[in-house]
């Protein structure tokens, strides 16, 4: 996966500028309105979810102007929702980890009355929260990496089932663990570039633009890379 490029495709754009810069203004309505409802910031990530599969497609299929505009913004919801409603299944048994921790958090005050049984429920309630966590962050990782697996047939099948043939998703990382290796990688270092540009300021006007279209890119990348040995989404 080429880093540099997927930094530096915008701006071979022609109208990088109108592209980059509605981006950024709805990412400034986005925040502004949300101090009134979340909706709008809700909005806000589905349209960028949109662009940055627009993205990943484009690139994939070398398209010679990866970078797509708004004229859309219905078709970018409505694939926007898509993606972000599998993102969230994937995700459930995260907030079922999260509800568990909750009700051990609670159970040294079955123990208030005694000294001794508080700590050992106290004691006891560290170890499972720990325990817990550790197991959160462990299958978000995994779960993440195979909704990208299930991301990437999609692109051959846009068919909401594609993410849930959980076997062909997670085989496909199996099969090419270096590369999604790499791929987690550079995420993370995106995700350090966007915080250190959200400490700016200004700069987290910027952040989200760039983070979808830089890691959108590397996924097309890589679906490219791996389209002629993706099992058939059907």
């Amino acid at each position: 996966m080429d880093f540099a490029s997927a930094l530096t495709f915008p701006f071979e754009d022609e109208d990088w500028l109108k592209k980059l810069g509605i981006g950024v203004l709805i990412t400034l309505g986005g925040m502004l309105l949300s101090f009134i409802l979340l909706i709008p910031l809700l909005l806000m990530v589905l349209l960028f979810s949109g662009w940055q599969y627009e993205i990943i497609k484009r690139v994939k299929n070398d398209d010679p102007t990866p970078l797509p505009g708004w004229d859309d913004f219905g078709g970018l919801l409505k694939r926007g929702g898509t993606l972000i409603g599998a993102l969230l299944i994937y995700q459930i048994p995260v907030v079922l980890f999260s509800c568990a921790i909750g009700v051990i958090a609670a159970l040294p005050a079955l123990g208030v009355s005694d000294e001794n049984a508080f700590a050992a429920m106290s004691t006891a309630a560290m170890i499972l929260i720990s325990c817990c966590s550790c197991l959160i962050i462990l299958y978000a990782i995994v779960a993440a990496i195979v909704y990208i697996g299930g991301l990437i047939r999609y692109t051959d099948n846009e068919e909401f089932s594609t993410f849930f043939q959980i076997g062909d998703n997670f085989a496909l990382v199996k099969d090419n663990i270096g590369d999604f290796g790499m791929l987690l990688l550079f995420f993370i270092v995106a995700g350090i570039g966007v915080n250190i540009l959200s400490a700016t300021g200004i700069g987290g006007l910027v952040a989200p633009v760039f983070q979808n279209y830089f890691t959108g890119h590397l996924v097309g990348q890589l679906a490219k890379k791996l389209a002629a040995s993706a099992a058939p989404a059907v």
